[in-house]
């Protein structure tokens, strides 16, 4: 006990505590002035926070915002509804024009195809001649006609047989 007391009555030790006592200060001052710049950020942010309308416009603004979720959610929905519906919308037309019959020139008989990303639709071909015009259907499912297809009506659809 004796030596522990005559250590801390030298004159180094007296300083060592000084200098210890002086950076625990400084620290302290340090930590208060960094609390208090938060406080004041925080009561500038939240300043507002006493006035009790404060919390009923938080409270509006998180039911927008889950009522904005819910139509965001609908949206979503409705748009995977129309991916898949949207399969059955034609999107490749295409027409090939030419003279069905021997002697006939101006090219108005045509075969017009009509598919949708499945593949799936429709050739209309009309043949026209100088006696008239006919008009014949053939439906194409998957890429395939149930029926015989002409010459012209092949050619069509194999130029969009990459689906």
């Amino acid at each position: 006990m004796q030596a522990l007391e005559t250590l801390l009555n030298t004159v180094w030790a007296r300083l060592g505590m000084v200098v210890l006592v002086v950076v625990v200060l400084v620290l302290a001052v340090i930590l208060l002035v960094q609390w208090s710049r938060q406080r004041r950020l925080l009561a500038r942010v939240f300043g507002a926070a006493a006035d009790p309308a404060f919390y009923a416009h938080i409270d509006a603004l998180t039911e927008a915002f889950r009522a904005q979720q819910a139509v965001e959610k609908e949206l979503r929905a409705l748009c995977a509804q129309l991916e898949q519906t949207s399969h059955g919308f034609f999107d490749t037309v295409d027409v090939e024009r030419y003279d069905a019959f021997p002697g006939q020139a101006g090219r108005f008989s045509f075969s017009l195809l009509l598919l949708n990303r499945n593949r799936s639709g429709v050739v209309l071909t009309s043949l026209t001649g100088t006696g008239g015009s006919k008009m014949y259907v053939k439906r194409i499912e998957g890429g395939n006609s149930d029926v015989a297809l002409s010459r012209e009506e092949q050619d069509v659809l194999a130029r969009h047989a990459h689906g």
